[in-house]
């Protein structure tokens, strides 16, 4: 089935997110939309699946002019979605999951079927072998909750199979075998579009790559090779291709809430770390449903940054939660957090929370955006107001402007894309003045320009004696740290420090 919008807007009273946009995505193929965070590629998916209505223009099916007034009609023409952020009821099984996800169109059908049917078997192991159907979405990291949302979708035999940002919580492998299932589904004549910020992905998995920029079409490539041409000639430098020596591309309006560097000064990792912010001994840690953490040591030095490499599956969720207090129950081992002044505090790791990171001045950017550092049900206001003890509304307005994100505060976080809701978590915490920034899985979510800017800025941060602690480096600049662990089987293993680091 060939997708077509006709000068499709969506406005809003402030801005206009899409304006006037003409595309064509045929069947039968793999279509990469693509452009910076806040282009309106997740406006023109909201649109196509009927979760926003356009202010103006067309959208036509195979020729037809349709209009959908709900998601429930665009599920009936054959367009499913996988958003970049599904909300998934967490007490209850993947299956379940599932199982309410065809509920919602299908009226006076059972609502939950005990055991998985041969067809959601079979899908289950051709996309995602290790999603345990049975387990509880409370205990699956991000990569199975997103299997869980497609298997949803693919149960309804799309004709147009819309994913947004779909390897955002995946790894290398998981990307692969992905898009090798989608270029299968696409040849069986499926219409797939992909929303991506991956150059990576658009250029040697897509078909056609559509470029958007702050709402309007930049052009449409019906090539891969096209696509990657015009880059070449208009494109600045990425930053995996950012090493010591290198130059940096032309910084953008804000650097989050740190000054950047002077455009075109080599992004290279500070010289000389100073002592611990944290150092972790013994870290043990049995949850029920997640991989082992075992034995692990590591610390982090003011005046640098120190990130841990690894997988899901090899216990990098795990080690998040014991680090982040977020759940340290079956914790082992001891933490130590020491102040720039050289006081210190060590605690048992089950004692590790939120709270008294943040009385140690530690900022916390977890992985799980959505719920962990905000909720999708609270206004902007709300989120950006939670350290605010006078004046939310003021300190919301000028975190949105130190955030470069257009946006109101009465805005619903629900609205967000991946890429705002990352910007301005990570400039609210910054406000916070941290001695020590925790940032699990920074990339996820952000443009290649935004990657670049949050390189700079941890640059900038780290040279002023700012401790920096990465969890999760996909797409990040491993020459940027001055150490890098590397997490294995539960088994965290030192890969290079650059110099020994005073206690």
């Amino acid at each position: 089935m060939t997708v077509e919008t006709l000068g499709l807007t969506k406005s809003y009273p402030l801005k206009t997110a899409l304006d006037r946009v003409s595309v064509s995505f045929a069947g039968g193929q793999i279509h990469a939309l693509v452009g910076e965070n806040g282009a309106g590629k997740s406006t023109l998916a909201r649109l196509l699946c009927g979760d926003l209505l356009p202010t103006a223009g067309s959208i036509l099916l195979d020729g037809t002019n349709v209009a959908f007034a709900s998601p429930k009609d665009a599920l009936r023409a054959g367009i499913v979605p996988v958003h970049q952020r599904p909300l998934l009821a967490t007490a209850i099984t993947a299956h379940e999951n599932i199982i309410l996800q065809m509920q919602a169109s299908r009226a006076r059908k059972p609502l939950f079927l005990h055991t998985p049917t041969a067809e959601l078997r079979s899908l289950r192991d051709r996309w995602a072998e290790h999603l345990h159907l049975h387990a509880l979405v409370k205990d699956l990291g991000g990569n199975m909750r997103f299997y869980v949302s497609l298997l949803g979708a693919l149960l309804r035999k799309p004709r147009v199979l819309l994913l947004d940002e779909p390897s955002a919580f995946l790894d290398s492998s998981e990307r692969a075998r992905l898009y090798q299932n989608l270029r299968t589904l696409a040849d069986g004549g499926t219409n797939v579009i992909v929303i991506t910020h991956s150059r990576a992905e658009a250029t040697t998995c897509a078909d056609s790559v559509t470029l958007l920029q702050n709402g309007t079409l930049v052009a449409q490539f019906d090539s891969p090779k096209a696509y990657d041409d015009w880059l070449t000639q208009h494109q600045t430098i990425t930053p995996n291709e950012m090493h010591g020596g290198e130059s940096l591309p032309p910084a953008p309006k804000q650097s989050f809430s740190a000054s950047p560097s002077p455009r075109g000064a080599p992004l290279t990792p500070p010289s000389a770390p100073q002592k611990n912010a944290i150092a972790v001994m013994h870290l043990s840690s049995l949850p029920k449903n997640r991989p082992a953490l075992l034995d692990a040591s590591l610390t982090a030095a003011y005046g640098a940054i120190t990130a841990v490499t690894g997988l899901q599956e090899a216990a990098l969720d795990t080690l998040e939660d014991a680090l982040t207090g977020m759940e340290t129950a079956s914790a082992k081992g001891f933490v130590t957090l020491t102040a720039a002044d050289g006081a210190s505090t060590t605690v048992r790791a089950n004692k590790v929370t939120p709270r008294l990171l943040r009385a140690h001045r530690t900022a916390i950017v977890p992985s799980d955006r959505t719920f962990r550092a905000a909720h999708p049900d609270i206004t902007v206001e709300q989120l950006l107001s939670v350290y605010a003890k006078t004046d939310p509304r003021g300190t919301a307005l000028r975190l949105i402007r130190q955030a470069d994100v257009h946006i109101t505060p009465e805005q619903s976080v629900a609205q967000l894309s991946g890429g705002m809701l990352q910007r301005l978590i990570l400039t609210r915490e910054l406000a916070t003045d941290p001695a020590l920034l925790m940032l699990c899985n920074p990339m996820q979510g952000l443009d290649i320009q935004a990657q670049a800017t949050l390189c700079q800025t941890l640059v900038t941060l780290a040279r002023a004696g700012t401790a920096i602690l990465v969890l999760g480096t996909q797409d990040f600049p491993l020459s940027l740290c001055q150490t890098v662990y590397a997490l294995e089987s539960g088994v965290l293993h030192l890969r290079f420090a650059a110099t020994e680091i005073p206690a």
